[in-house]
């Protein structure tokens, strides 16, 4: 079975996967977890359900982060327990992150203070009010002329007519009504208040830098297809993700790579399934489902099962 598992970014965490990861975890990494995010806790869970205002804190970039990684490391070490080492992973922004965690087998408190870690310089880096919003329908021909009207900043390419662009709100309003002229079929601002992948998160970039030049990690055991430029790694990934925070990312071109390595299924381990709906996009014939889209795990382990 040739496999690839995909982790996906922020977004469409929700309350569910609150509830999930807290009932999974032990006392003590429920306490290390409240350590650098204590929003994310029992007493908030049960809160979460009477205030919106507290919902929305699920999307706070130093929330959302570990938050996110926490549920892709429990969701990863229950689902190799299913399955035959994969040919690869592939993350979305935050998720190659988790799976460069996941790949070097980092214990769960290792892999939390490397996420907290970026959470932490990605924030400190926001000078203004900022963020991503997501266009789709422009052509990649004149999206330098939409980037270079609105002072924006190319985030991330999706496809060939979608992208994510990042800057300061009015930028990013300026964005919308250019993108409009130009024939988009869809402007949407994102939950991410931090500008991603961007010339914008440089210092951030330096700072990550400095802080995982003398870790000493263990050797990755599953090799990573870059988000970046479809490259296909299995060393320097803290080098690799370093470079990330502050460098556009093609996700395009990391599916074109998907597809050359032909693999006969394709699981994105969440949260939500925007990556596998991506995948039958473009690649229609590879099967590929997500997490969420089964009610249990025993779901989807059946349809591993039938694609065997």
């Amino acid at each position: 079975m040739n496999l690839i598992i995909l982790f996906s970014g922020q977004g469409l965490q929700s309350q569910a996967h609150l509830d999930e990861i807290l009932s999974q975890m032990s006392p003590d990494e429920q306490s290390l977890l409240r350590s650098v995010a204590p929003e994310l806790s029992e007493d908030y869970a049960n809160s979460i359900n009477s205030s919106q205002s507290s919902e929305e804190r699920l999307f706070d970039n130093q929330i959302a982060q570990p938050f996110i990684y926490t549920l892709q490391y429990y969701r990863w070490q229950q689902l190799q327990r299913l399955i035959a080492a994969p040919m690869a992973f592939a993350g979305y922004s935050l998720g190659e992150v988790s799976a460069f965690a996941c790949s070097s087998q980092l214990p769960y408190a290792a892999g939390l203070d490397l996420v907290h870690q970026r959470a932490s310089v990605m924030q400190n880096a926001v000078t203004a009010s900022s963020g991503l919003m997501a266009i789709k329908g422009v052509p990649d021909r004149k999206m330098d002329e939409l980037l270079t009207q609105s002072q924006t900043h190319l985030s991330i390419k999706i496809n060939r007519d979608q992208f994510i662009i990042a800057g300061n709100h009015e930028c990013l309003e300026q964005a919308a009504t250019i993108a409009q002229n130009l024939g988009a079929q869809n402007v949407q601002r994102l939950k991410v208040s931090v500008p991603s992948h961007t010339v914008m998160m440089k210092d951030a970039a330096e700072a990550f830098a400095s802080y995982t030049q003398p870790l000493t990690l263990p050797k990755m055991r599953i090799p990573i297809i870059s988000a970046t430029d479809g490259t296909r790694y299995s060393e320097q990934g803290l080098r690799i993700l370093s470079q990330q925070i502050d460098h556009p990312l093609d996700w395009y071109l990391c599916l074109e790579t998907i597809e050359e390595y032909q693999p006969s299924m394709i699981i994105e381990i969440g949260p939500g399934s925007a990556l596998s709906k991506m995948v039958n996009n473009v690649l229609p014939h590879i099967s590929c489902r997500s997490w969420d889209d089964f009610r249990n795990i025993d779901g989807l382990q059946a349809w591993i099962d039938r694609n065997r």
